[in-house]
């Protein structure tokens, strides 16, 4: 069927002049894609080593401070102060950290500066494994990967062409409305998953091996790619594949937001500084009990001590 289906196609006048005319569109797609996948890098590594150059400043304060264990002389805290607010325009510090910096700027307490100090560390080593990943020639994986790549536009544009022409051409699927009858929308859901399948396949293919792109986010984009193998039991699976890729569509709303502010009370800790910040908290409301009861009046009908 598909041998005849290209036969028929060949023998159009001027299709080979379309066919040329289609392969230099998609040469200069890649030749694009490429460029622009290597500005990307290029604006990345910059980008890093502008954050690592601000944060720096701010990660020694805060190591001396910690190293001295004194309290800040005036100078000091307005140094400690503008290099907090210096850091606020570093690009690559998680937003976590940056809620962070903000709450130590309002209130410079002694265990906020130290999760801040900790989780400062974290993503400037973080960052530094990430440059020098960059900074080191490619292996044989990542080489052919960064070839491979920017492939992802003119392969995702080929896969819809052949989608539609397939569609429209060989199943003939616009002379049958999907409202008449089931067996007539069955061939409309397949074409819908199989262009979401192409859809989630292109960002699952472009997307960088490290940095912005998370582990489940990637997961949920070949779960919802691999929904399509459902349309190899044939047309009647159809809806159940789009019915899953849906379902999974919505479930990343859920599996990939932001955690709610009341379970980061001080953005970016860990279990571990969860339970310095609580025995901090405790101490604090100790304290507070104490004054309270100290300058709390007396009842008209208390008896005096003599």
């Amino acid at each position: 069927m598909l041998q005849r289906w290209m036969l028929a196609l060949f023998s159009y006048p001027g299709f080979v002049a379309v066919l040329l005319g289609m392969i230099a569109v998609l040469l200069g797609l890649y030749v694009w894609s490429a460029t622009e996948v290597r500005r990307s890098r290029d604006r990345r590594i910059h980008a890093i080593r502008d954050t690592l150059y601000i944060s720096t400043t701010l990660l020694g304060q805060l190591t001396a401070k910690e190293h001295r264990n004194v309290d800040l002389t005036e100078h000091e805290h307005h140094e400690l102060l503008s290099a907090m607010l210096s850091c606020r325009a570093a690009m690559h510090l998680s937003p976590q950290l940056q809620d962070q910096i903000r709450s130590c700027i309002i209130d410079v307490d002694p265990a906020r500066l130290a999760l801040m100090h900790r989780a400062l560390e974290r993503e400037s080593a973080a960052l530094s494994d990430e440059l020098n990943r960059y900074a080191h020639p490619d292996h044989w994986g990542r080489a052919i990967w960064n070839v491979i790549r920017p492939a992802a536009e003119p392969a995702a544009v080929v896969a819809v062409l052949y989608l539609i022409a397939d569609f429209v051409f060989r199943q003939q699927g616009l002379l049958y409305p999907f409202w008449h009858s089931w067996s007539n929308a069955l061939p409309w859901i397949r074409f819908v998953s199989l262009i979401i399948t192409v859809f989630y396949g292109y960002l699952l293919w472009s997307s960088p091996r490290q940095g912005s792109s998370g582990t489940v986010t990637k997961a949920l984009f070949t779960l919802i790619a691999m929904c399509s193998l459902l349309h190899l039991i044939g047309l009647a699976a159809a809806p159940y594949a789009l019915g899953l890729q849906l379902i999974l569509f919505i479930s990343g709303f859920s599996l990939t937001g932001a955690p709610s502010r009341s379970d980061r009370p001080y953005a970016g800790h860990t279990d571990s500084d969860k339970e310095l910040n609580h025995s901090t908290e405790a101490h604090e409301d100790e304290n507070l009990d104490v004054e309270l009861n100290l300058y709390k009046p007396r009842r008209s009908g208390a008896i005096s001590e003599k």
